[in-house]
């Protein structure tokens, strides 16, 4: 027998109390005492005494069957292809059933065929744990509560099938008795399944570098051939798992539709600051109708974590560089990081760090959240700034987004050997207010450019005693620098590169500076001043046919060459009508002199102006309009116009002739008288000068007096005089003739010989001794010529003398006076 537990104390207080309250009354009512009082009393102790055996009876008569499901029936809905199965619990006032009812539980099987205690565990499990009760269910509603399982139906199902109840108590006894018309059917359930039309097998993957979900499914024509492939796919996403039962009441998002029936995934990229947990769902449109059973796991069971939201560390980064190691120290002690359990990140950059997956931003290491500090190796062959950041990354790898406040900093690291990133073959030379630097470039850094900078102050030994004045592309290799006009002063060269060493494509300014190597150890003298020409430039033409050129040389102007112009037209402001003469270079500061030659040829004249400018040896010339003029100089090689007239001594005009120099004349059959030589003589006349054989000395004729003239005496102990004339004009030209005055001689006996003017001009340079000498060879000619006429003359007939022939004609006095003015 099993052990029977005790009456419940609520059962006996009722049977008690309700005992004694009939007898109390009973007594009340009746008054009755004495054998009715003790008899009473005799049957209630009685009944107290059999109740534990009243109890124990009605334990041993309870049955397991008693706690099988009970009023089990099935129904098949076609249009939602969803069977409806429910039962009830056993409806009974027994306590002890109660208590055993609220600690079963059923398991709901179904079967082709009936179900009965040897099968069942063939037959498909639909449901298990079941609670007949809740836990907070009272007998009351325990022993009323029903049980309602909806379970779709299969795809492609077409028959009839059996369900059934299995109860199992606490203890684990299992009553499977399937009781037809209490745990289990009488008769199948018909049931119909349509085919499968959603997509089959939903997967779905977070992908936390690119904060991009990857959803892919099979199409169910690949799965079911006979399915028509004229179908569209959509997917959706909601924030709870999807089943047929909530699919029409679940918040719900549409994320792609009318996908072609060969697109088989999808990507879903998200937005900055997304962190959530998502599920989805892929469905096929046939014809507008959908597959909403939820049979081909074409919906997430469970939700993808999609976060790209990452972990933060915030707080100060110091960077310090040793150049003794080449070892950069990082240390961010104080930092506040997000999660212990994250990861942190060093990365370093030759730029800002503003975007973690820019080309030039490396990750150098990986760290434990709760570091503080990191030695970093620089490699050989660095130089330029490095930026350091530390950031923090989550379990997914989301890294922190706001670089603004997480640890940072740069400094300058240079690993080069020595002039590694120095110019070679620098050199500067300065002309003309144009100083040219050259250079030859990094060896295999086009990308480098180059900065030039200048001092006026000294040399420079770093970028702050310059000025920065140009910056060169590479391949160019040489720099021009115009200097303003006007300057003067001594200037110092250097030049640095801006590149790339170890930089990838960010460049540097190189700012190291050698002496002699990329900065000039000299200074270079830089002058745009132009050359102050002479005050006053003296011009005076010479009798030798070239013109003396006087100035003041200047001592500031050692070095520059003074340019010697002519100018012979009448436009004085024209470039081009000047002509270099000349040009010799300032020395000392005096007096210069030199002579330049008269484009005048012999007979000719004409009127030169000269200037004065110059070019120093920096290729500063004096400009064109600040030359320094001459005065206007006349410059004449032509000898002056002579008429002679020879006057009786009545004053009648016995004969004349014009002389231009170099002529002989003779006048013949002159008859002894004395006489008076005039001269018509040219504005610029000078001077006359005569050789008369009847005296031996020179003679000058004073030009002063009105009417210039030499007397002359014929007779006949004096029949032939003869006169040698030179008239010179004002700036030396002369004109020399000779001539010859007789009574008896001859006229023009023979040929006159020509005098060469040049030749008359240097006999006047030469000494007066020299003059006198050929003027007595002169002399005896003539008179061995005047003796032969007269032989000659005597042994012709006697004839009537004839006027004398030396006049000239008029033809030949009208052509002369165009050209002279006469005295």
């Amino acid at each position: 027998m099993k052990h029977v537990p005790p009456l419940h104390p609520s059962c006996m207080s009722i049977l008690v109390s309700s005992e004694w309250k009939i007898d109390i009354k009973g007594f009340e009512q009746q008054g009755m005492r004495g054998k009715m009082n003790k008899r009473r009393i005799s049957i209630f102790l009685t009944v107290l005494l059999l109740m534990p055996l009243l109890n124990t009876v009605q334990a041993d008569g309870t049955e397991p069957a008693e706690l099988e499901a009970k009023n089990l029936t099935a129904s098949f809905n076609l249009t939602t292809e969803m069977v409806t199965v429910s039962w009830e619990n056993i409806n009974t006032n027994d306590y002890l059933i109660l208590e055993d009812l609220q600690k079963t539980n059923y398991s709901l099987y179904r079967s082709d065929e009936p179900l009965n205690s040897s099968n069942y565990q063939n037959a498909q499990l639909v449901e298990d744990k079941i609670q007949a009760c809740f836990e907070d269910d009272s007998f009351s509603q325990c022993k009323t509560r029903q049980h309602v399982v909806v379970l779709q139906t299969p795809a492609n199902t077409d028959g009839g099938f059996y369900y059934g109840v299995v109860s199992t108590l606490l203890n684990g006894t299992i009553i499977a008795d399937f009781s037809i018309g209490n745990a289990s059917l009488g008769q199948p359930l018909y049931e119909f399944g349509s085919p499968i039309t959603s997509p089959y097998s939903l997967q779905g993957i977070y992908d936390a570098t690119a904060s991009t979900t990857e959803l892919s499914w099979i199409d169910v024509s690949q799965v079911d051939s006979s399915v028509d492939s004229n179908h569209t796919t959509s997917l959706w996403s909601h924030s709870v798992q999807a089943t047929r039962s909530n699919w029409d009441s679940i918040n719900k998002t549409s994320i792609v539709d009318n996908l072609s029936s060969d697109t088989h995934s999808y990507d879903i990229i998200h937005p900055p600051n997304t962190s959530q947990v998502q599920f989805y769902t892929v469905m096929h449109s046939f014809d507008g109708q959908e597959d909403e059973r939820f049979l081909s796991g074409n919906s997430l069971a469970q939700g993808i974590i999609e976060d790209n939201v990452g972990s933060s560390i915030t707080g100060t980064l110091l960077v310090n560089f040793d150049d003794a190691n080449s070892t950069t120290t990082l240390n961010w002690n104080g930092s506040t990081i997000e999660d212990a359990n994250h990861t942190l990140h060093i990365w370093r950059s030759p730029a800002m760090i503003t975007d973690l997956h820019a080309d030039e931003v490396v990750e150098i290491a990986q760290l434990a959240a709760n570091s503080t500090h990191y030695n970093f190796s620089v490699q050989t062959g660095y130089s330029g700034n490095s930026y350091y950041l530390v950031t923090l990354s989550d379990e997914l790898g989301n890294q922190q987004e706001d670089l603004s406040t997480a640890p940072n900093g740069f400094v300058n690291e240079f690993t080069l050997s020595s002039n590694e990133n120095i110019v070679t073959d620098f050199a500067a030379t300065h002309s003309q207010g144009i100083t040219q630097l050259s250079w030859t470039d990094l060896e295999n850094h086009t990308e480098a450019q180059y900065q030039i900078w200048r001092s006026i102050t000294g040399q420079i030994s770093s970028t702050s005693d310059g000025v920065l004045i140009a910056t060169v592309d590479a391949g160019i290799q040489h720099y021009n620098y115009t200097l303003d006009p006007g300057v003067s002063e001594n200037s110092w060269y250097a030049i640095t590169a801006i590149a790339s060493f170890g930089t990838q494509n960010v460049t540097y300014a190189q700012s190291n500076i050698s002496l002699g190597l990329n900065s000039l150890n000299s200074l270079l003298v830089e002058d745009t001043k132009k050359p102050v020409p002479p005050t006053t430039f003296g011009a005076n033409y010479r009798i030798d046919g070239t013109t003396e050129l006087t100035w003041m040389g200047s001592g500031m102007e050692t070095g520059t060459t003074w340019m010697i112009y002519r100018n012979l037209y009448s436009d004085m402001d024209e470039p081009a009508f000047w002509e270099l003469v000349a040009q010799i270079e300032n020395t000392v500061a005096s007096q210069y002199t030199i002579s330049v030659d008269s484009v005048a040829q012999t007979g000719e004249e004409v009127s030169a102006v000269y200037a004065i400018g110059g070019i120093d040896v920096f290729g500063n010339e004096v400009d064109f309009e600040d030359w320094t003029l001459s005065d206007s100089v006349y410059e004449d090689r032509k000898a002056p116009d002579v008429q002679l007239k020879l006057y009786d001594s009545e004053s009648s005009l016995e004969t004349s002739r014009w002389f231009v120099g170099g002529e002989n004349a003779t006048f013949s059959n002159l008859q002894s008288d004395d006489y008076t030589i005039q001269f018509m003589l040219s504005d610029d006349a000078a001077s006359v000068a005569y050789t008369i054989s009847t005296l031996s000395q020179r003679q000058t004729v004073d030009l002063s007096q009105s009417s210039a003239s030499i007397p002359l005496s014929l007779s006949n102990q004096t029949p032939n005089i003869t006169i040698t004339i030179t008239v010179t004009d004002e700036t030396g030209n002369s004109a020399s003739f000779y001539t010859v005055f007789c009574t008896s001689c001859l006229i023009e006996v023979e040929t006159p010989a020509q005098v060469d003017d040049s030749t008359q001009q240097d006999d006047i340079m030469s000494a007066e001794s020299d003059d006198d000498s050929s003027m007595q060879v002169n002399i005896l000619v003539v008179t061995c010529v005047i003796l032969l006429l007269a032989l000659l003359n005597m042994m012709r007939i006697s004839r009537t003398a004839k006027a004398p022939s030396g006049l000239p004609t008029k033809a030949e006095d009208e052509w002369l006076s165009k050209y002279t003015s006469k005295k």
